[in-house]
């Protein structure tokens, strides 16, 4: 007999996450989340996503066994940005149950449908800045494991989602470049008579003034990027949030901030890819995993850029191009 409960006891949400590993169980590729990351952003008293949002945490259980769990929310500045009434469902996962999947949904469905809501989007995990969707291709991707901050979901998820009446509302594309592609010579010439003629200034992100920099970089962004699909404007505590969990993990060399007379007008931030070592910590932080994470800064063969933004006014100028060849 199937099931689905709303849930919101600590326990009850340690279960929820502890969920994944059943989903993942016979997939090598997949990297368990940080359980105590995950439980953070789950805490309505300390997620910053809960200063404009709320939420409800479901889980379906067939015969008392776990086989699916979803999350139903609304953003409001979202919605306050676009003018639009749409809710949102997340952290979905759920075992190859055609019916556990339709009761999920339904129940995120019918949660943002009584707040007024006029349509549901997903998955955002809780936002748009946050894993977002569904993988639709890249399995076979070397390395297949996916880079930080990537999403990784299972084959069917896609049919399963589009049994239920569900249907692709956007593309995310992401591109792999390895070390070996060949770079013309020409092209880092060229990038030195566009910073010389148009009078710009490439320069490292300073991490011994990182609130500073910080400022700058939210500035960038939330000018850069408020015409792409979804965005909204970061809240102070969103982006202090962000930047405090990304402290450890950023590299200097590889992030970068373009200024015009002293202005800032764009910045390009990359991560190594630690994903492998976060793969062999299982979820735990502490007491030993919090090695692994350092020695695999120290010897990550990868990285991803995870945010690049130019000042519209000054995309002509090939600035995007300029701090690609730099990282």
């Amino acid at each position: 007999m199937l099931n689905v409960q709303e849930i919101s006891s600590r326990a009850e949400l340690k279960k929820f996450i502890a969920f994944a590993w059943e989903v993942y169980r016979n997939d090598p590729n997949w990297v368990p989340p940080l359980i105590g990351d995950t439980l953070n952003l789950l805490d309505k008293k300390k997620s910053p996503f809960f200063e404009f949002g709320e939420a409800a945490y479901f889980m379906a259980y067939r015969d008392a066994q776990p086989v699916g769990r979803i999350t139903a929310h609304i953003n409001r500045r979202h919605n306050e940005t676009h003018g639009v009434r749409e809710g949102f469902f997340g952290f979905y996962e759920c075992l190859k149950d055609p019916e556990a999947a339709r009761a999920l949904l339904a129940a995120a469905e019918n949660w943002v449908k009584a707040r007024g809501m006029q349509k549901i989007i997903g998955q955002e995990n809780f936002t748009i800045y946050d894993e977002l969707g569904f993988m639709i291709k890249g399995w076979d991707a070397v390395p297949a494991t996916p880079v930080i901050m990537e999403t990784y979901t299972p084959k069917y998820y896609p049919e399963q989602l589009e049994q239920c009446g569900y249907q692709k509302e956007i593309d995310w594309i992401a591109f792999l470049v390895k070390a070996d592609f060949p770079v013309k010579e020409s092209l880092f010439k060229i990038k030195e008579r566009l910073l010389k003629r148009s009078g710009l200034t490439l320069r490292h992100i300073n991490l011994k003034k990182l609130k500073e920099e910080i400022e700058k970089v939210k500035a960038i962004f939330n000018e850069a990027w408020k015409e792409n699909w979804g965005h909204y404007p970061f809240s102070d505590r969103q982006f202090e949030h962000i930047a405090g969990a990304l402290k450890i993990l950023v590299d200097e060399r590889v992030c970068f901030m373009v200024e015009k007379d002293g202005t800032p007008i764009a910045c390009s931030i990359s991560l190594p890819d630690l994903n492998p070592a976060v793969k062999k910590m299982n979820g735990h932080l502490f007491p030993f995993g919090i090695f692994h994470l350092l020695a695999g800064k120290k010897k990550a063969v990868g990285m991803r850029t995870f945010m690049m933004g130019v000042i519209k006014e000054y995309r002509h100028l090939g600035i995007d191009v300029v701090m690609v060849l730099e990282t």
